[in-house]
């Protein structure tokens, strides 16, 4: 007879203690408790002490592990390889191996795929993808790209999105509703059709702005807000429209998307710095496999534009959740009552780092309250030791 694993309401409490566990709430704690997929408390090491004698509390020596949020990656498949054990096994990279507790799905079709019988067929493709996403401990975000749309100015050129979008309907039943997501170039005679139809269905956009012009993105999407907002079609602040992979080094780039209402998703080095200064919504997310620590470490040695390793470590969590429809406010943090979803990483060093590695406060002034992070020397970065999802470890 197979055993099936509790339930996180059925898990015993767990005390995390003898390390450093990276708080906004508790900047300095030593230990953590999670109860029932949450975190129930943070503190000292000598505070844990008294609480480890409660009944049923189980304990886990950290061995000085240094305990974050867990990341928010980015997977990619097309159609014909999203089978479910395909989709598991990159889900299980993700978190297993790259700390990550949350992921964008994203899943390729073609504009082909979708003539004549072919939608009934990539549904019946994708429908299995995405349960396997469901109900996978990751916390999965689906979306579907859409590749080779001609648009010409005219609404029957981007017909393609309209069809995509029906087809979206019949699978947001497998779980989170499915994101959409189209490509700059070749939607951009027509940007404000697709921008038009997305909100009209109440589903999010996410644009493909890898190696386009920024100031013609800027411009595209300035214009297609002034008419959304004529027509009071702008996308709701749940479904923000996402730039993924949009970078400029002009901060007047950056001021005239602040107001867009548009997200961007780094995805390489980026000016994260110049985004943050503006106030325009920035996440990042590392290239497919690689160490989310690489992508933090990049942008704090960014040869233009650095960054704290708090500003690039926070673009990757809790930033990259606010973009994400429906995340709970407190995602990406360990504070008391958010979920307890974390990894625990191997780090030599911990400080407070700014930007260009060149001051890093080792001893803090306890009254700034800023929590610890790996020290990066742009060589090097942290181990990832294990992943915790609501509570269980993977």
């Amino acid at each position: 007879m197979t055993q099936t694993s509790p339930s996180p309401a059925e898990q015993p409490p767990l005390l995390l203690h003898n390390g450093t566990i990276h708080s906004t709430a508790e900047p300095y704690a030593e230990a953590m408790l999670v109860r029932d997929g949450q975190v129930a408390w943070l503190g000292s090491e000598e505070t844990a002490d008294q609480l480890s004698l409660q009944e049923g509390t189980l304990r886990q020596d950290l061995d000085r592990a240094l305990v974050t949020p867990a990341f928010v990656g980015m997977v990619g498949l097309d159609a014909q390889q999203a089978a479910a054990a395909t989709v598991a096994e990159v889900l299980d990279v993700a978190a297993g191996r790259l700390g990550c507790g949350a992921v964008r799905l994203r899943i390729t079709i073609g504009v082909e795929d979708l003539s004549g019988e072919g939608a009934q067929q990539v549904q019946s493709l994708l429908h299995p993808a995405l349960r396997a996403a469901a109900d996978h401990p990751v916390d999965v975000w689906p979306v579907i790209a859409l590749r080779g749309v001609a648009a010409d100015g005219g609404a029957p050129s981007i017909s393609p999105v309209n069809t995509a979008l029906d087809l979206l309907d019949g699978l947001d039943d497998l779980g989170r509703p499915v994101a959409l997501c189209l490509t700059f170039s070749e939607v951009l005679a027509n940007l404000l059709g697709a921008r038009s139809w997305c909100a009209e269905a109440g589903r999010q956009l996410l644009i493909d702005c890898a190696d386009q012009d920024p100031g013609a993105v800027v411009d595209a999407m300035a214009t297609t807000q002034k008419h959304l907002r004529e027509l009071k079609q702008t996308p709701s602040p749940a479904t923000p429209t996402v730039l993924v992979g949009f970078d400029s080094a002009e901060q007047q780039h950056w001021e005239q998307l602040l107001s867009t209402g548009a997200h961007v998703l780094l995805t390489s080095p980026g000016h994260l710095a110049a985004a943050l200064r503006v106030g325009v919504p920035t996440a990042a997310a590392p290239a497919e496999g690689e160490n989310p620590w690489a992508l933090v470490s990049a942008h704090v040695h960014h040869p233009e534009d650095p960054v704290s390793v708090r500003a690039g470590f926070n673009a990757q969590t809790r930033s990259a959740y606010r973009s994400l429809p429906g995340a709970a406010a407190d995602a990406g943090q360990l504070n008391p009552g958010a979920t307890a979803t974390f990894a625990l990483w191997e780090a030599d060093q911990l400080a407070v780092q700014t930007p260009n590695s060149t001051v890093a406060a080792w001893s803090t002034d306890t009254r700034a309250r800023t929590p610890l992070l790996p020290y990066l020397d742009g060589v090097t970065n942290p181990l990832l030791k294990s992943t915790v999802i609501a509570g269980e470890r993977l």
